[in-house]
C-alpha cells in the first residue's frame, strides 16, 4: 500500500502514515497498558489535499494500531475557572485537535470534571468514572493512574514542559507550599439533567511564577537517564515516558529543593490568592 502523505516539513519532505506508525512502535513499550497522550500537530504543514478530519482519523487509527488496552487523553476545559457551564457531551476541549477528535468518538467515555476532564477508550473506563471532586488531588484521574501499573505518557508532538499535567499532581502529593486548593462552582450538563457542583483545583498563588528553565531541564534529565524514548518526526518529535520514571525523578528534585520548579523561594506569609482567568488552558 502506498504511503499517505500527512505533513510537509519545512525542509520539503513528507511525514507519512508509515513513518508515524514506525515511530509509535519505537517509543511505546510492550509493557504499556494505559497510554495517556498529550498531542500537538507540530510535525509540519497538513497536506492540503486531505481534509482535517481525514488526517485526524488516520492519526487516531495509527495510535489504535499499537494495541494499547486503554487510551486516555486530557480534554480539559477549565470551564468553571472561566466562568462557564460545563457540558459533558458538548464542551470542546482546549487540548488540541486530535484530543478533541478522540473526545467525540462514540466509543470514548468522558469524565464529568468541569475543569480537567479526560476521555477514555478501552479497558479502563473507571479512569473517567467514579471520580472525586478534586481535579488534581484525591480521587482524580491522576490519583487513579498513580495506582495503576503499565502507564506511559505519550508526548505526540509536544514537550513535557508544555503539557505534562501529572507533574502538578506530584506537587500535590509532595504538598508544595506554593499551591493551594481553590474551589470553583458552576453548572454541569450531562445530557439528561443539569446540576450545580463544586470542584477543587490545585492552583499556584498569584505571586508565584513557574520556572520554565528547570521544567524543561527536568525533561532533559529524564532523557539523560534513559527514561525517555524519543523519535524525530518531521519538524517535531514523539516522546514516551513511563509514569514511574516521571514520578521518581520529579519527586527526587522536589525533595532536594521544594522550590525547584518556581522562580524563587516562596514566603507563605506573602501568599496572594488573587485568581484571574480568561480563556484558561493550563494549570
Amino acid at each position: 500500500m502506498k504511503d499517505l502523505n500527512l505533513f510537509l516539513t519545512q525542509g520539503g519532505t513528507w511525514v507519512t502514515d508509515r513513518s508515524i506508525r514506525e515511530a509509535l512502535r519505537q517509543v511505546i513499550s510492550d509493557r504499556c497498558k494505559i497510554l495517556y497522550m498529550h498531542s500537538g500537530l507540530t510535525f509540519g504543514t497538513p497536506n492540503p489535499s486531505l481534509k482535517r478530519k481525514e488526517i485526524l482519523e488516520v492519526l487516531y487509527n495509527l495510535i489504535q494500531e499499537v494495541g494499547i488496552p486503554t487510551l486516555c487523553v486530557p480534554t480539559f476545559t477549565f470551564s468553571f475557572c472561566n466562568g462557564e457551564d460545563f457540558d459533558i457531551l458538548r464542551s470542546k476541549s482546549s487540548m488540541g485537535a486530535l484530543n478533541e477528535f478522540i473526545r467525540q468518538r462514540p466509543e470514548a467515555i468522558r469524565s464529568a470534571d468541569p475543569l480537567m476532564s479526560v476521555s477514555v477508550i478501552g479497558d479502563r473506563p473507571d479512569l473517567a468514572t467514579g471520580l472525586g471532586r478534586a481535579s488534581i488531588g484525591a480521587g482524580s484521574t491522576f490519583d487513579k493512574l498513580d495506582r495503576c501499573g503499565g502507564v506511559e505518557f505519550l508526548l505526540f508532538g509536544k514537550l513535557a514542559g508544555d503539557c505534562l499535567t501529572y507533574m502538578h499532581y506530584l506537587e500535590w502529593v509532595a504538598g508544595v507550599p506554593y499551591r493551594y486548593e481553590r474551589p470553583f462552582t458552576g453548572q454541569i450538563h450531562d445530557g439528561q439533567q443539569s446540576y450545580e457542583a463544586t470542584y477543587n483545583l490545585f492552583v499556584r498563588y498569584h505571586n508565584v511564577q513557574a520556572n520554565a528553565e528547570t521544567t524543561f531541564a527536568y525533561e532533559d534529565l529524564l532523557q539523560q537517564r534513559g527514561h525517555l524514548r524519543h523519535a524525530e518526526m518531521g519538524d517535531s518529535h514523539l516522546r514516551c515516558i513511563p509514569l514511574e520514571a516521571v514520578r521518581s525523578v520529579y519527586m527526587e528534585l522536589l525533595a532536594k529543593d521544594p522550590y525547584h520548579f518556581i522562580m524563587e523561594p516562596f514566603d507563605p506569609a506573602r501568599a496572594d490568592r488573587t485568581f484571574l482567568a480568561k480563556d484558561m488552558v493550563a494549570l
